[in-house]
Order: structure tokens, then sequence, then C-alpha cells
């Protein structure tokens, strides 16, 4: 037994060994590349593209949250029975617009009575003054009478005034919220009537790194996205920088506008946000042009009917393209197929190619700073 699986064993063994013969042999007659008829190496057939020239972007994200320009909770300025409710929730007022009327009867009666002292003042004033200005009084009757007057003037502004708190006005244009308030209920001075928004901007707060406040300055651009409007973008600028820095949690906080003419949004909601920090046009190349050894980056070039090989420094990577910083000529060609077969200096037919070629899975060194 133990003999048959020697000679087994030792079969195997020459099977292999002629079989490494027999691919050795195969590849010593292999046929040599074509030569041209001058005894060189065909040019190699590759296809180049140029450089194409996009847009990059160097951008950080954060978390905001929307509020309105101009909000305020709404309260009455006197107590009363509520008597007209004018407004609907959901109503946009202009500024100075009647919310709610109080009844205002005793003012009106209040007012009236102000009137005539004011009347009566101004009669004995005047009487007065006639006088004094041909001497038959006294000076000291006529400052009497005019401190009477001045008297019943403030009393008159003081009815007019308690007259108008019986009627609560817009501060300023904008949209009512919600109330449970009706017609025939008493309130004081400490009642909420409703909520007034001005949701012709709306101002987004967000936070960004303190390592970035160098880089900061009103007017950025903001690119920000609710899950409320999945796919849209809104488009604000900086408007406000914080003077200090958080020393809890080493970040500055901004304050962004954003157009709102359509109410898509509103104050409180989640929002995220997109702060350009800057923008810049570059030339770049598809990823999988480049090679990667080690912190070195290079492409190949078709120069000339040949290869050749160049050294580049890249940014940041965009849609299947990679921002060249420095190193590619304004009219190189980039070599974009065969690559595994290019060697430097090699002969080259260069083809130029439709369309760009997609990403491949070549890693990439990082940009020093900023993101895309």
């Amino acid at each position: 037994m133990r003999a048959a699986k020697a000679v087994l064993g030792l079969v195997v063994i020459l099977a292999a060994a002629a079989g490494g013969l027999w691919l050795t042999e195969r590849l010593l007659a292999a046929p040599e590349p074509a030569r041209t008829a001058q005894g060189t190496a065909a040019p190699l057939r590759v296809e180049t593209i140029a450089p194409e020239t996009v847009t990059f972007v160097d951008a950080v994200t954060a978390v905001g949250t929307a509020r309105a320009r101009q909000a305020v909770d709404l309260v009455p300025e006197s107590s009363g029975r509520i008597v007209r409710i004018a407004f609907q929730p959901g109503d946009r007022v202009e500024a100075g617009a009647a919310l709610i009327e109080l009844d205002d009867r005793a003012e009106q009666a209040d007012l009236k009575a102000s009137d005539a002292t004011l009347a009566e003042a101004q009669a004995a004033f005047d009487r007065q003054e006639s006088l004094n200005r041909t001497g038959s009084a006294s000076d000291a009757a006529y400052q009497t009478a005019r401190a009477a007057l001045l008297r019943a003037e403030a009393e008159r502004d003081r009815a007019l005034v308690a007259l108008e708190d019986r009627v609560l006005r817009a501060p300023f244009a904008g949209v009512v919220g919600l109330t449970d308030l009706v017609e025939g209920q008493v309130i004081d001075t400490a009642t909420p009537i409703a909520t007034l928004d001005d949701l012709s901007v709306i101002e987004v707060d967000f936070s960004v790194s303190e390592t970035l406040l160098p880089r900061l300055e009103r007017g950025q651009r903001v690119e920000l996205t609710s899950a409320a409007w999945p796919g849209r973008i809104f488009q604000g600028r900086i408007s406000r920088i914080d003077s200090r820095v958080d020393a809890g949690t080493r970040s500055l906080a901004l304050r962004a506008g954003i157009g709102n003419d359509d109410r898509a949004l509103a104050g409180g909601m989640f929002l995220q946000a997109r702060l350009v920090l800057d923008e810049r046009r570059r030339p770049a190349v598809p990823e999988n042009a480049l090679t990667v050894e080690g912190d070195r980056v290079l492409v190949m070039l078709a120069e000339d009917g040949a290869a050749r090989q160049a050294e580049i420094v890249t940014g940041q990577q965009q849609d299947g393209l990679v921002e060249v910083v420095s190193g590619l000529p304004p009219s190189a060609r980039v070599i974009v197929t065969n690559l595994h077969r290019v060697t430097d200096g090699a002969p080259v037919e260069a083809v130029a190619q439709d369309r760009r070629v997609e990403a491949g899975a070549v890693p990439v060194p990082a940009p020093s700073e900023g993101g895309g």
C-alpha cells in the first residue's frame, strides 16, 4: 500500500514538472512586439483628454435653527373686555394694523372731559395774555394761566394715550400666529394674545469651529437644506458674526439671512447649513488618470508622439475629478487609457477621447486644508 502511494506521488511530481517545461517553452516562443521597418517598437495607441476647468469649493457644514427676522409675543397695553378680534390666525398684517380692540367707553369719556378742561384753560390763558400785553394784569396771573393750560394739555395727551392703548396694533408687518381668545373675554396686561413673525427674511443660527475665524466675513454664501423640502437648496448670506468664541465648545456663532418670500421656511425649523469659504476655478483630471507613488502623484502626458511622466500637486476631489494645483501645463494632453502599458518615454499614438472617463478607485492625497 505504501509503495502504491509513493508511486502515485512520484507521478504527480513528474506531471507538474512536465507542465512547467511546456509553459516555459510557450512563453519563450511568444512573438515579440510588432516593430516598424526601422526596427523600433510600434507606438501604443492611447486616448487622451485636455484638463477640464472646474469650480472647486472649500466649505464647512453645520446644523442650524431658523428664526424669523423679527418675532414678538403680543400682549395688551391695558386691561379690559375684548369687543373685537380683527385677525385670523395665519393672516399677514401690515405694520400698525389693529389686532384687538377693547371696550373704550370710559376712555372716550375721559378724553371728552380733558378736551373740555383744555378748552377752559386755553380761554383763560388767552384772556390773561391779552391783559398782560396791555399791562392790565400781573405777570403772576399770566404765569398761573399758562401753567393751567400746560396741565390741561398734558391731561388731554394722557387721555389720548389711554384711548389708543385700548387697541392692540401690529408693531411691524408679519404673520399672526394662533390665539385662544374670544370676543367678550376680559384680559389684562399679562394675557398673551398671539405671536407675530416677520417671515419675509429667515435667519439661521449655527456655529463653526474657532479655527475658521480668519476665513470668516460677512456676505459669505451659505447653502441651506431642510427635510421639509427635499432637493431644494436655500441660498443665504452671512449677516452676523459673534464677537466671542464659546469657551465650552470652542465654536463661533454665525447668523445667515435667507429670503423667504414664499414662506417656505418658518421659525424653529432645523436646517443643514453649508458655509462656502472659498471658490476657485482650477484644471482637473479624472481620478483614474493618476498614479500614486508614496507621496508623489503622477500623470502620463502625450507630447510629440511620446509619453512623459509628470508630477502634479493635487487638491480636492469632486464628481470623479481631482483638482490640479500645479505641475500641469495648460496645453497638456493627459493619457487616460492603457496606463498599465505606458512607460516614461515610450512612443504613443494619441487619440482624443470623446467623453470623460469615470473615476477609478485610485487613492489621492487629501488637500492640506478646507473641505469639499
